[in-house]
């Protein structure tokens, strides 16, 4: 079974499975093969590639961004990013080995339930994870209120690779995994 049929399996806003892997066969290829325009990071207008996916197929007459917004989530191999709420692309991810402990930056009111329950996104599809405590707070910082404390959250990152969990990067020092159960998380470093 490819890649496209097996995440088709998912409810889709397209009339049919069909028509969903047909758009997200020729969406994908105009994000990898450079048919529209991008900005200097790569990102495309969500808006962009509605128009250029009923260029390639007429047959497709509505399509809004929720139509793509589906491609991402139903992209298992986390390769479709979103930005903000109108850009899209496709990136060529590369997996590695971390190293053995990595750090994850939050607010100090929030460790608790992600001691309980595991650490995930719910926005992104996504978390980061840092090299240094400072960095992972660093990042937290982005997301604190008034009165508010960071808290970096020690990751065994070792034992979650050899669990098989994939790690990616795009930055130095900084690790993408779709989300971590609970029993990776070590301690916390208060910052």
């Amino acid at each position: 079974m490819d890649e496209v049929t097996s995440i088709n399996r998912l409810p889709t806003l397209y009339p049919t499975y069909k028509e969903s892997s047909r758009a997200i066969s020729i969406g994908v290829d105009i994000l990898i093969n450079g048919d529209i325009e991008t900005d200097e990071k790569g990102f495309c207008l969500i808006e962009d590639l509605c128009n250029k996916i009923k260029e390639k197929d007429s047959s497709f007459g509505y399509m809004n961004r929720n139509h793509i917004i589906e491609f991402f989530f139903k992209d298992n191999r986390r390769k479709i990013l979103i930005s903000g709420k109108d850009k899209i692309k496709y990136k060529n991810i590369r997996y590695v080995q971390p190293p053995p402990t990595l750090y994850f930056g939050t607010i100090n009111s929030f460790s608790y339930k992600m001691r309980k329950f595991g650490i995930r996104s719910n926005t992104k599809g996504y978390i980061k994870l840092y090299e240094t405590p400072e960095k992972a707070c660093e990042f937290a910082q982005k997301f604190i209120k008034k009165g508010e404390n960071t808290i970096a959250l020690a990751i065994d990152a070792e034992k979650a690779f050899s669990d098989g969990l994939k790690f990616s990067t795009f930055i130095d020092g900084e690790y993408i995994v779709v989300q971590l159960n609970k029993r990776y998380i070590l301690s916390d470093n208060k910052e």
